[in-house]
């Protein structure tokens, strides 16, 4: 999903960089973004070098550290959450919006193990990202509450539900071990037939869990 997305024009202390550096930068970005999505960041800057075909010295000239090359990216896929879920609200069907929402989204984790670690263990957290993840809560308030006005969405459901979830279709991606990767989409299909309201519906029984409980388990922030 997101290994196609292309780079804004690469700048380095505020200036264009020269058409060769630009090049290895792209290289790096590229290896990086296909390594971590396979391996997730445990990989070193040395392993996304091999990776990239060029040397650890053109790697560390720039990016410095693991953590700046896992900024650069890694925002870019989290503003890519957001106008995922723009497009979602702009829907004329609120249900569809939220399906769509839920449906690119755990794609984007099931096939990206860096993305999913950023995102949802907390792992390499930066001012940026951190940012950008808070921005996503607002979305999904809305997304939800819209699909709720609807009728469509049961009454219960609410925007810590949402991680939880994406938590579990991440699970039954790694569950095959790659022989069928895509064995989310059933789950995801499952949990949709029990998001949605029905006449017949009976009542959840057990609570969601808060905002904060959810963020302390990603490890966003640190228990009280």
């Amino acid at each position: 999903m997101t290994e196609n997305c292309p780079q804004s024009e690469p700048v380095e202390g505020g200036r264009p960089l020269r058409r060769d550096a630009a090049l290895n930068r792209e290289r790096i970005l590229h290896a990086a973004r296909e390594i971590f999505g396979q391996r997730g960041l445990g990989v070193t800057l040395d392993g996304v070098a091999r990776h990239a075909g060029v040397g650890v010295g053109t790697v560390y000239r720039r990016f410095p550290t693991k953590e700046v090359l896992i900024q650069a990216l890694f925002e870019q896929d989290l503003r890519m959450r957001q106008e995922a879920a723009e497009k979602a609200l702009a829907h004329p069907d609120p249900w569809q919006g939220l399906v769509d929402f839920l449906v690119e989204t755990s794609a984007d984790l099931a096939e990206n193990r860096g993305l999913y670690e950023v995102l949802m263990l907390g792992a390499h957290t930066s001012g940026p990202i951190e940012t950008a993840r808070g921005g996503m809560l607002p979305f999904l308030e809305a997304l939800i509450r819209r699909a709720q006005e609807s009728g469509d969405l049961r009454p219960e459901v609410t925007p810590s539900d949402i991680p939880v979830i994406q938590h579990m279709l991440y699970g039954a991606a790694q569950f095959t071990q790659g022989r069928q990767p895509d064995i989310w989409r059933r789950y995801l299909e499952i949990l949709l037939n029990g998001l949605r309201q029905r006449p017949d519906s009976p009542p959840l029984a057990t609570p969601s869990l808060s905002n904060e409980m959810v963020e302390q388990a990603m490890g966003i922030v640190g228990p009280e």
